[in-house]
Formats: structure tokens, C-alpha cells, sequence
């Protein structure tokens, strides 16, 4: 009986095998990528300056990082593009859990770097500063415990804000020492979601094959596009080429 109980299972896996048929829920996982390319399009506007002369040591025009556009071929940096939250997304296993506790923002001749990034909730920000000179570092969330502390000049160990709840958009991050310093990080309790670079390229890998919901947002318009559907199939690269966006979209109110 036990022989022809263990036949019974090897044929019955040699089937499955032969036929391509699923044997775990693992196996019946299905992933694919994303990327894309985002273009201004228009005149690029020149670059917001703040007065910081008073700041010796500041940059004496400190760039604002409000609008981020490259003048070789007009990518537009900083634009989150993610799974909202609500979603709930099945998540890669390579992906369950953050690579790192904590994701860095650092100061460096008052400007926040970097100015826009993702993190995960049970990561913490940690704040560190190389500038020689006072800051305060206030994120403004709607969900997560705000906070607001001094970070001392030259913090190389930095001050940590723990974050434990998923917010539907990127939350700003200010110093009130020096108004013009400005931050924005996305907190989100899976991994699909990135920042555009320099160029205005993302990409997202590993998401999980069917139509998802995707937003779009920048800090100056918001809502770039606010639920976009895409198809993503198993084994490929959807790639959604140049994404043009009007200028008129980052004027300043």
C-alpha cells in the first residue's frame, strides 16, 4: 500500500511537470517590468533660486529642486510613479522585505539630498546633515506621527523618524531654518514605486502580471496622471516609451 502510495504521488508530479502545470502558489507567480521615460514638453523654464547670503554656509543662490529638468533632452527628474497603496499588490518574493533598515536623507549646502525618494514602512529616515551650521527637519505626514527636530551642524549619525502606516502620497519635508529646503518621501508598504532620474527614466521591476493601477505625481502639479491602468504580462518589459507632459502642468500658481 505505502509503494503504491508513493507511485501514485511521483506520477502524479511527473504529470504536473510534463504539462506545465502549477505545483505551488510560488510557481503560479507570474512577474513583469515597467519603464518609461518622462519628457517636458515646452520651453524649460529657468531654474527657481532662493536668497541665501545670509546662510554662509549655503550656496549663495540655493537651487529650490522644485522642477528638475534636463536641458540635453528634457527629462523631467523627481516624478514618483507607484502603486497607490489601497491597492494592495502581490508583492515578489525577493521583495517582501527592505534590502536596508533605512533610507538616508542627507544636507549638504542647505539643499536636501536626495529630493525625492521611496521607503517602506518599518524603515526609518535617517536625517544626517554635512553642512556646518544648524537645521531642523519637519515631515508634514498625513497618517505617520509628524515630527520635528534640530539636526546638529555636521550630524553624521544621524536622527531617525520611524514610520509605520502607508500614505496615499509623497510627504514633504521642510527646514524652517532655511525655507527654501524642501524634501519629498513616499511611504508605502510594498516595493512598486520609483522616482524618475536626471534623464526623467524609471523603471520598476518584478511587479505582479495583470492590469494594475499606477499614479503618476510630481510636487508641483500633484497628480501627473492620477490612476492610469496598465498590463503587465509575465516575462516581459512593458515599456511605455517617452510619457510627454505639458509645461503648463509645472507652472507655479
Amino acid at each position: 500500500m505505502k509503494f503504491n502510495h508513493v507511485l501514485r504521488r511521483a506520477t502524479l508530479v511527473a504529470t504536473f511537470l510534463t504539462c506545465g502545470l502549477p505545483l505551488s502558489s510560488t510557481a503560479q507567480a507570474q512577474w513583469g517590468d515597467l519603464k518609461g521615460q518622462f519628457i517636458f514638453d515646452g520651453d524649460i523654464p529657468p531654474l527657481d533660486e532662493a536668497d541665501s547670503t545670509k546662510e554662509a554656509i549655503c550656496a549663495p543662490k540655493a537651487l529650490t529642486d522644485d522642477l528638475v529638468v534636463n536641458k540635453d533632452n528634457k527629462g523631467i527628474a523627481n516624478i514618483f510613479v507607484f502603486i497607490p497603496a489601497k491597492e494592495k499588490p502581490k508583492v515578489h518574493p525577493d521583495l517582501k522585505t527592505p534590502k536596508e533598515n533605512a533610507v538616508v536623507l542627507d544636507q549638504k549646502m542647505c539643499r536636501f539630498i536626495p529630493h525625492a525618494q521611496v521607503m517602506r514602512t518599518g524603515q526609518v529616515l535617517d536625517v544626517k546633515s554635512m553642512d556646518n551650521c544648524l537645521h531642523n527637519t519637519r515631515p508634514n505626514p498625513l497618517k505617520n506621527d509628524p515630527t520635528n527636530f534640530a539636526v546638529p551642524a555636521n550630524a553624521r549619525e544621524g536622527l531617525t523618524w520611524k514610520v509605520s502606516v502607508a500614505e496615499t502620497n509623497p510627504t514633504q519635508v521642510k527646514c524652517d531654518i532655511h525655507t527654501w529646503m524642501s524634501a519629498y518621501v513616499l511611504i508605502l508598504d510594498h516595493p512598486y514605486a520609483v522616482v524618475s532620474d536626471k534623464d526623467g527614466k524609471f523603471e520598476i521591476k518584478n511587479l505582479p502580471v495583470g492590469e494594475l493601477e499606477f499614479r503618476f505625481w510630481h510636487e508641483r502639479p500633484g497628480y501627473v496622471e492620477k490612476a492610469i491602468k496598465i498590463k503587465i504580462e509575465n516575462g516581459k518589459t512593458k515599456d511605455l516609451g517617452t510619457i510627454k507632459v505639458k509645461g503648463e502642468k509645472f507652472a507655479k500658481s
